[in-house]
């Protein structure tokens, strides 16, 4: 039997050669060591296999030969205890080495998993670039939604969003949502409900997209999305329904507050041209075209990412004409503004316009309380009312249409049936706000 002197006896020759252990025993394999002429010394487990009707002389390594306690490698013992390992695998019918290398690939899977679970994203992280998309996307609301997301997910539940995404389920949902009803939240229930499903939509494509939207390198895994199971509280829906009545425009056209200025200014050229105020305010001088009286919201600005050309005429373009003389320094048509001015790189907030509302409506009683989007709903009737189509009411107001035809077909813009309607709609507008014109207008009439 081998002792490390006489392992280190064992002087290198000018070719490699294989010196087995002497050993009595046969039929179990043997140890053998594998010499170098560099003097590189490795101990094998040696045995024969039948394959193909043959007996084939087969190795398995089980490491270099340990010189001292500090170098590494495999001492004497612990080749000795290996190949006892491999000759029991033998006596018992199995083959040493498939045997190591099926526990090589196990070996290999679990640190791959070890790995995967370690750039695992969390329910967190899952938030965060779903988020950090809609802001690369240019999406406006991306802002409020993470606002929701902290009120409503992330702070009241601390322990659930450090979890894995892909262990989170219905049951984690159905208590998300839960906790909000009990707090009386409904129609912003399904609107956090929507934003989680959207999120988890967002991380079943996220694994495989060469884009990132985060810092850390992180997979989600997700095989499902668990919002889909929750259902969505239909009662709590409460459909937009109340439009401004005439006489109420003109109250509201006369007294908007003077120290909300640029406020009651798009406020006024939302009720003359039917636009949404985060697309109006949003947009910088260059957007006017002064000669074709346009003004245009770019697919960047637009909601459905589609760009928008809208004729002005009358009391819009007058809207325009006296905005100039107020912003026209500026860089957008509606600045935000501070105790020094107007801030040159900044717009107004479309919460602020909301504001100005709300506090006009409290302070009015002959108003009938309304909000900010009510205007584009009312625009949107009374121009039906002044016997504007429908389908260019659509176009005006740049409605997304789905219909086949408008989806791949139609590439016609429509600015001259836009630039009628919208003249007809100034012209409405502009009695209801001025009754003396619409009595003028009638006896003329009468007269003809």
């Amino acid at each position: 039997m081998w002792t490390d002197k006489s392992i280190k006896a064992i002087k290198p020759q000018k070719t490699r050669f294989r010196q087995p252990e002497p050993t009595n025993q046969r039929g179990v394999g043997r140890l053998v060591l594998d010499v170098q002429p560099s003097g590189v010394k490795t101990f094998f487990f040696q045995y024969f296999r039948n394959q193909d009707g043959k007996s084939k002389r087969t190795l398995v390594n089980i490491g270099l030969y340990k010189k001292t306690l500090s170098s590494p490698g495999c001492s004497l013992e612990d080749a000795r205890t290996k190949a006892r390992e491999y000759a029991n695998l033998l006596q018992a019918g199995k083959d040493p080495k498939l045997v190591v290398e099926e526990r090589q690939l196990e070996e290999q899977a679990k640190l791959r998993r070890v790995e995967s679970e370690k750039r695992q994203g969390s329910f967190e992280q899952l938030l965060d670039s779903y988020t950090s998309a809609m802001k690369a996307d240019s999406k406006r609301s991306y802002k409020s939604v993470e606002k929701s997301l902290d009120t409503y997910v992330k702070l009241p539940f601390p322990e659930m969003i450090n979890r894995k995404a892909d262990t989170i389920d219905a049951d984690d949902i159905r208590l998300i949502l839960s906790k909000m009803i009990k707090k009386g939240v409904t129609t912003h229930t399904n609107r956090v409900r929507s934003y989680l499903h959207a999120a988890f939509s967002h991380g079943l494509k996220q694994d495989n997209n060469p884009r990132r939207y985060s810092d850390e390198e992180v997979k989600f895994n997700l095989k499902f999305n668990p919002v889909t199971f929750v259902p969505k509280q239909p009662d709590f829906e409460r459909v937009g329904e109340h439009v401004i009545p005439e006489k109420e425009i003109k109250i509201i056209w006369d007294e908007l507050p003077k120290e909300s200025l640029i406020s009651a200014y798009a406020i006024k050229l939302s009720f003359t041209t039917g636009q949404r105020f985060g697309e109006i305010i949003r947009g910088p001088w260059t957007v006017i075209d002064d000669d074709a009286q346009l003004m245009t919201i770019p697919a960047s600005v637009s909601k459905n990412k589609i760009e928008h050309v809208v004729p002005l005429d009358g009391l819009s373009w007058s809207i325009i004409e006296d905005l100039y003389e107020l912003t026209g320094d500026s860089e957008y048509l509606f600045p935000a503004s501070n105790t020094g001015g107007f801030i040159e790189d900044k717009h107004i907030h479309s919460t602020t316009i909301s504001k100005v509302v709300r506090e006009y409506c409290s302070g009015h009683k002959k108003v009938s309380k309304f909000l900010a989007r009510d205007i584009r709903r009312t625009v949107k009737t009374l121009m039906g009312k002044a016997g504007i189509d429908k389908a260019i009411r659509d176009r005006i107001q740049n409605h997304a249409l789905q219909d086949v035809s408008s989806k791949h077909y139609d590439r016609y813009d429509y600015l001259a049936e836009k630039r009628q309607a919208m003249k007809v709609w100034n012209d409405y507008l502009d009695l209801i706000i001025h009754p003396k014109k619409k009595v003028t207008h009638i006896s003329r009439k009468q007269k003809a």
